[in-house]
């Protein structure tokens, strides 16, 4: 049976509905992306000062915590699965598509708007007074596509219960041995965390010079 011309021009119309609803939100959100990235190279260098969950040399306990967030992400990401075969099983995969369609665009908007206030927040820190912090232990950090290497430090803070972490961008971490003294310049930022902007960490020698320092 042919369909009348009418019938196919309004499919035609919601199908590309369908498409921009699919698919602009998320390329929306990977351009705004972009060009926050962009602006944010400007901005000075600055690293989250966080809680530390591990200060030992258990190599279980450190590989643990470093596969946290991947495992968090598989297990949400088994559970969204599992939620939505139990919803087209209970109201069919029509009226769950039109929720997902309407949902879609508003889990992209507040992607956007997260990566806005990500933005936000570290471009409009407000300076906090030096502190001197003591190195608990310091590991070295190589650089990625995504970040500068250096040396992941834990450290204790005056008046702090519990030690905090964070990348000292291009220190040496052999040359932060447990106990020394750190001086840490430290920034708020605009609606949370804290953030370390720099230190009197030695720099890591960089390769050429590693390449001409005499044998041992």
């Amino acid at each position: 049976m042919i369909q009348p011309p009418e019938t196919n021009q309004t499919a035609g119309r919601a199908s590309t509905r369908t498409a921009w609803l699919v698919f602009a939100p998320p390329i929306a959100v990977l351009l705004l992306r972009f060009f926050l990235d962009t602006l944010a190279e400007s901005l000075p260098g600055a690293q989250p000062l966080g809680a530390a969950q591990v200060v030992d040399d258990d190599v279980s306990a450190v590989m643990w915590q470093a596969a946290m967030p991947v495992l968090l992400t598989l297990a949400a990401a088994a559970a969204l699965l599992l939620a939505l075969w139990l919803a087209v099983r209970a109201w069919g995969w029509r009226r769950v598509t039109r929720v997902l369609l309407a949902l879609w665009p508003a889990a992209c908007a507040l992607a956007a708007v997260t990566l806005a206030l990500q933005y936000v927040n570290r471009a409009a820190m407000q300076p906090l007074p030096d502190a001197v912090a003591a190195v608990v232990q310091a590991r070295p950090y190589p650089s990625t596509e995504r970040g500068p290497g250096g040396a992941m430090t834990v450290l204790t803070l005056p008046g702090d219960a519990e030690p905090r972490r964070v990348l000292l961008e291009g220190a040496d971490a052999r040359a932060l041995p447990p106990g020394q003294p750190l001086r840490l310049q430290r920034a708020q930022g605009r609606f949370w965390g804290e953030y370390v902007t720099g230190s009197d960490a030695p720099l890591a020698p960089r390769v050429e010079e590693q390449d001409l320092a005499p044998p041992q």
